[in-house]
């Protein structure tokens, strides 16, 4: 569909509009606050992305036509509606209890959008609105939450490897430590600096290498595994590398380099797991067409 053809017919969809520069219009301010706290290129990329989702729910608004929510949809929005009520009612000083404002914004969003649009719309609201209302206001607290299970799957992985490659190394927590050498994981070095950039890469590669919605987030789902195989590879190189040249190779050249292996590695497993799962729909597209 080509950029003018989609300005014509979104016109014709007032309400997806307003849906798309409502939600834009709050990931823009979540943006704002992030360059303020000085993450300008998390803010960017989360920024970009907000923009892809809100692309392609606006895409499902001018290709669907206005359905009528039905008894049980009206049903639906009201309950959303009183879970808003339920949710604002919640403290807001701490982060788990504090979050509930967000996804209580976005609950209303979509119960918005479920009573007007009906219930395709409102599922293809469901992603950009938590994105923009919930994953950007909250990005650094997500990021801490995500960094440690990263880190302790990253290093027990390596240790169990190490093991197998008779290197004496144990670990506690994401900590790994061998007779002349200790490595502390850090959140740095456990690869979630680089995933806002990782999904971003992942959701494009995503949507260009398969058609139906399920495989999409199927493979999707596979961004945090990619992430912690490839920083499993770097922590096994970084302790096989230090036992051949030594010290040097925890300087921040050799650190450097070994980040970026972990992330062409992650993105190529990804691509991979991609890869087999577009192998397997051909190949039951095929065994279909033949019965």
């Amino acid at each position: 569909m080509s950029v003018k053809l989609f300005s014509i017919r979104l016109i014709r969809h007032p309400l997806g509009m307003l849906y798309g520069i409502l939600l834009f219009a709050i990931a823009i301010s979540a943006a704002l606050s992030m360059v303020g706290s000085g993450a300008w290129d998390a803010a960017l990329i989360d920024l970009l992305m907000a923009g892809i989702l809100i692309t392609f729910m606006l895409r499902t608004v001018i290709g669907t036509f206005r359905q009528s929510p039905g008894v049980v949809g009206v049903l639906v929005s009201w309950g959303m509606l009183l879970l808003v009520n339920l949710l604002s009612l919640l403290s807001v000083h701490e982060f788990f209890w504090g979050i509930s404002s967000a996804v209580a914004f976005s609950l209303l969003i979509c119960a918005f959008v479920l009573h007007f649009s009906g219930p395709v719309v409102a599922l293809s609201c469901l992603a950009p609105a938590l994105w923009c209302c919930v994953f950007m206001p909250y990005h650094e607290e997500f990021m801490l939450l995500i960094s440690y299970p990263l880190r302790m799957s990253a290093t027990a992985l390596s240790a169990g490897i190490l093991q197998l490659l008779q290197i004496d190394v144990a670990y506690a927590g994401s900590s790994l430590r061998l007779p002349e050498l200790n490595i502390a994981i850090t959140d740095a070095c456990s690869g979630i600096s680089q995933l806002d950039a990782f999904i971003l890469i992942a959701c494009i590669a995503v949507i260009m290498m398969h058609r139906t919605t399920r495989w999409k987030l199927i493979h999707f789902a596979f961004v945090i595994p990619a992430i912690i195989v490839g920083n499993t590879v770097r922590i096994v190189l970084t302790v096989l590398l230090f036992r051949l040249f030594g010290e040097v190779v925890l300087e921040s050249t050799w650190h450097l380099a070994l980040g970026y292996v972990q992330l062409i590695l992650a993105f190529l497993v990804f691509l991979a797991v991609g890869e087999l799962f577009r192998s397997e729909t051909r190949n039951s597209a095929g065994e279909e067409e033949k019965r």
